[in-house]
């Protein structure tokens, strides 16, 4: 009985310790099934503990929602969409040239049209035979007719008139020649010009098809000059856009290079009207009968009955010292003031006298002073 009790008390240290680790044992988990906890974030929110891992420190910051004014606005609220004033669509091969506004067609009515000369246009092409130069010519004097704005005078009239006038023929892109048809018959500009460059692409239109389709472009330069003193005034140039044309069809290629100059020119006639703009309008007393002086302006003109001129000594040419270019003409001493009475012939009107005395043939007519 001792013996057990003996035992018994040597047994007991050992029953608790098997207990221990038997409750120990039941918190871990079963080989093979490893038991997966969720990660619960540090109270700091960036460290993050995985179990049965080293732990590992990683920066998350929270996405950023988007400011409210970036949100996209519900389908039936689409943005508003603010557009830019309707404007030409072209296509052009250089940065365009600042546009300049001009006066609007009511007002310009109200001033005298000046007097222009354009001469045929010199042909620096590869196509010699075609008659380049004379049609871009043409084409421009039909484009400043349709302004009406200007007074476009042909230059054979003003040859055969200066001739009658008994000036010695010359070369009409003279500066002598320009002078007298400034002095004579009113004239305040001239404008030549040069077609430098024209070119062709042409291909069929599908390979199933024969019908030709060519792209073309273009080159001209224009000169304006003053006729008061022969001076070149200022170069315009115009370049048609690449491949901005586009024709097809038998007369293609004729077709293409005509919109191709068409596009020239209307790149350079904003700028040339602005400049023409700044010359003055002056003409000349052609005849006096009596009381009655014969104007060498008249309906075209914008000459209306009842408008009153001024009537001056013709002025003093001054040239420069050095480069001997004219710098233009002095004002005369006034004479006096007409009022135009009647309008006759195409361009022409007579006038009587309101105020002063002693006009005579060639005196300079001008716009009475506002």
């Amino acid at each position: 009985m001792a013996l057990v009790k003996k035992n018994g008390f040597h047994l007991i240290p050992f029953i608790v310790a098997v207990s221990f680790l038997l409750a120990s044992c039941s918190s871990l988990p079963i080989i093979g099934k490893k038991e997966k906890k969720k990660t619960e974030p540090a109270s700091d929110g960036k460290t993050i503990t995985i179990e049965e891992m080293e732990n590992i420190k990683g920066v998350n910051p929270p996405k950023a929602e988007p400011p409210a004014s970036a949100k996209k606005p519900p389908p039936s609220q689409p943005p508003p969409i603010n557009l830019p004033p309707p404007k030409e669509s072209r296509t052009a091969s250089i940065p365009r040239s600042p546009s300049y506004s001009l006066p609007p067609l009511s007002f310009v009515q109200m001033e005298f049209k000046k007097k222009v000369v354009v001469l045929d246009f010199e042909n620096k092409t590869t196509y010699k035979e075609e008659k380049i130069g004379e049609t871009v010519a043409k084409k421009f004097s039909d484009r400043l007719e349709s302004t009406q704005r200007l007074v476009v005078v042909d230059p054979t009239v003003v040859t055969e008139r200066l001739e009658k006038l008994g000036m010695k023929s010359e070369k009409m892109s003279s500066a002598q020649m320009m002078k007298h048809a400034y002095q004579s018959l009113g004239i305040q500009a001239f404008v030549s010009g040069v077609v430098t460059d024209v070119s062709l692409l042409s291909s069929k239109a599908s390979e199933t098809s024969d019908e030709e389709v060519t792209f073309a472009t273009s080159k001209v330069e224009l000169q304006l000059t003053d006729a008061s003193t022969g001076n070149l005034l200022r170069t315009f140039i115009g370049r048609s856009p690449i491949f901005g044309t586009r024709e097809t069809g038998k007369s293609s290629r004729s077709n293409a290079v005509l919109k191709a100059i068409d596009l020239c020119l209307d790149e350079m006639m904003e700028g040339f009207l602005r400049h023409v703009a700044l010359l003055d309008w002056t003409t000349t007393i052609a005849k006096i009968e009596g009381g009655s002086y014969y104007i060498n302006a008249g309906r075209l003109s914008g000459l209306r009955i009842g408008d009153t001129l001024e009537v001056f000594e013709p002025g003093k040419e001054i040239f420069h010292p050095s480069t001997n270019l004219s710098l233009g003409w002095t004002t005369g001493k006034l004479k006096g003031i007409v009022r135009v009475t009647s309008l006759f012939g195409v361009d022409a009107a007579v006038a009587a006298g309101v105020q002063g005395q002693g006009f005579s043939v060639d005196d300079v007519v001008k716009a009475t002073s506002q």
